[in-house]
């Protein structure tokens, strides 16, 4: 049984819909292009590939001996059937050279453990990635071949993990009905998601311009809540647009 997987990118711009996890510094550099939110996803405990999830992600306690773990993130908060607005007609992404840290690593994930990769060379439905012969060997023996981009995600992960976990902590105490809403996706299925608005988190980081931040995030939200009203798709999208424009209007006018 051979231990290599092979894989390649045909552009075909399947994977760009849909939000995307960003790194802090990627979220602020690029608040005038994407509607961001603070996103909190709980992992079960002993899953299977995510142990590396204990080191970049945030744990909340649920009892005196008992803790929920999550991954927490910026993200490019956009519905999982709307393209990314740096997606072009021709399907090249429009930023290619300055595109977040989690697009250059596909089809890796910085958020499983190295050994644990093979299901994310599997192409999802109707995507055309190539993973026949002519496909360049990318996995083998539970090893990334080129590992330079999954390595500076992982690394930038590592290192904002310690601000997250105190911004987390400091919402629970605010807003207690908060860890009720994380236990509940933490029974989804299929795994769940909280989403929460970002200016908070900038709120206590000294080296963000709030007010420049605001004026480039303003317009973009009002942007995303034209294109989903009315949507029954994008309920809890349009929602947290409303209320991120809402925290941010003090700040522009």
């Amino acid at each position: 049984m051979t231990t290599e997987k092979r894989f390649a990118c045909t552009a075909c711009g399947m994977c760009c819909y849909g939000s995307v996890p960003l790194t802090v510094g990627e979220a602020v550099s690029m608040a005038g292009r994407f509607p961001l939110a603070l996103s909190m996803s709980p992992v079960r405990p002993g899953a299977r590939g995510q142990t590396i999830v204990e080191r970049i992600g945030v744990s909340i306690p649920i009892t005196q001996r008992k803790r929920l773990l999550l991954v927490a993130t910026p993200m490019s908060f956009i519905p999982p059937y709307m393209a990314c607005p740096a997606l072009q007609d021709d399907k090249l992404c429009g930023i290619h050279a300055n595109k977040p840290v989690r697009c250059r690593a596909m089809p890796f994930y910085a958020f499983k453990d190295e050994d644990s990769q093979a299901d994310m060379l599997v192409p999802r439905k109707g995507w055309l990635c190539e993973t026949g012969p002519d496909a360049p060997v990318v996995y083998e023996r539970r090893k990334i071949a080129d590992r330079s981009d999954f390595d500076q995600e992982r690394v930038a992960l590592i290192d904002q993990a310690s601000q997250l976990q105190r911004h987390i902590d400091l919402l629970l105490q605010h807003n207690p009905a908060l860890l009720a809403h994380l236990l509940k996706a933490a029974q989804a299925p299929l795994g769940g998601r909280v989403a929460v608005g970002f200016l908070a988190f900038l709120r206590y980081d000294r080296t963000v311009d709030l007010l420049d931040f605001a004026k480039r995030q303003y317009p973009v939200l009002e942007d995303w809540i034209s294109r989903t009203d009315g949507d029954s798709r994008a309920v809890e999208f349009n929602g947290l647009y409303r209320q991120a424009l809402f925290e941010i209007e003090r700040f522009v006018r």
